[in-house]
Order: structure tokens, then C-alpha cells, then sequence
């Protein structure tokens, strides 16, 4: 009785950790994007067809869908909207809506209190405002959901790895 309660006990931790993998595209030994178990994903492959579906399993060589396979080497692209960390096109573009908003705000507060005789909106702050602000979001969200995957190393990762994040 008690080899089989730790036999129980030993497989349980078996498929625990079996369970726990996880994709990674990998950029000069940084972590790019990672995906995870039950992850929707969606790729473009190089004959042009596009498959979508949920991460059942990931291998070293392919992704197992819901109803379907993805060969690592047919990918083209790989969707990875909120799977990947900001860049520094993306950094700048915040930095430039923060100014821009705090350009106007602050010249908004200097006329109102420490200005006499003056209200109202100055034409060339708002305009200077207004083009930081615009720049800045075209830098923060025009951004291809898509990544190729070219230069990139697509790697099935387990807990023992050194790139695995526990969430």
C-alpha cells in the first residue's frame, strides 16, 4: 500500500512537470517572447497559409494544435501581441506622449497662475504639444503584431531551463 501511494506521488510530480512547457524565441540569448500551454497561437507560414489554434503540446521540432501541427521550420512569422517586452521605439514613443501632455500642462498651469492677463491656449504650445503627442503614439502602437523569425531561435523549454518563468 505504501509503494503505491509514493509510486502515485512520484508520477504526480512526473506529469506536473511535464505539464510545465513552455516556447521561447530566443534573440542573442534574450528572451523575445514566451508562450505557454493553452496559449492561443497564431503563425504565418512560408507557403502563405496562416494556422491558428490553442497550444496543446510543444516539442523540440514542432507545435502540437488543437486538430493540427506546426512544423518549427514552416513558420514565417508568429503573432506576439502582448507576448513580447517593449522596445526602445516603444519607450520612446511613451516618453514623447508623457512630454507632449505635460508640455501643455504645464504651460496651462504657468499662464493661469503665475501670468497676468493672459488665458486661454498659446498656438505654439499646442501646437509643439500636440506634435509629441502624435509622434509619440504613432511610435507607441503602430506596431506589427507579427514577428518574423528570422535571426530568432525557437526553443521548447522545461523548469530546468534558465530561460523558464514561473507565473
Amino acid at each position: 500500500m505504501r509503494g503505491f501511494v509514493l509510486s502515485c506521488f512520484m508520477f504526480g510530480f512526473a506529469a506536473a512537470t511535464f505539464g510545465q512547457q513552455q516556447m521561447v524565441l530566443l534573440k542573442r540569448g534574450d528572451v523575445v517572447a514566451r508562450f505557454e500551454l493553452g496559449d492561443n497561437i497564431k503563425c504565418k507560414l512560408r507557403n502563405g497559409k496562416v494556422k491558428e489554434g490553442m497550444a496543446i503540446r510543444y516539442t523540440d521540432s514542432f507545435i502540437l494544435l488543437r486538430g493540427d501541427t506546426i512544423m518549427f521550420s514552416d513558420i514565417y512569422k508568429i503573432h506576439a501581441k502582448g507576448k513580447r517586452k517593449a522596445d526602445f521605439r516603444q519607450k520612446v514613443g511613451t516618453v514623447l506622449m508623457i512630454g507632449g501632455v505635460g508640455y501643455f500642462a504645464i504651460d496651462q498651469i504657468n499662464s493661469l497662475l503665475f501670468v497676468e492677463g493672459q488665458s486661454g491656449i498659446d498656438e505654439g504650445v499646442a501646437i509643439t504639444s500636440g506634435s509629441l503627442v502624435a509622434a509619440g503614439a504613432a511610435l507607441t502602437f503602430l506596431r506589427s503584431p507579427y514577428m518574423k523569425v528570422r535571426g530568432l531561435s525557437i526553443r521548447m523549454i522545461t523548469p530546468e531551463s534558465r530561460y523558464y518563468r514561473y507565473e
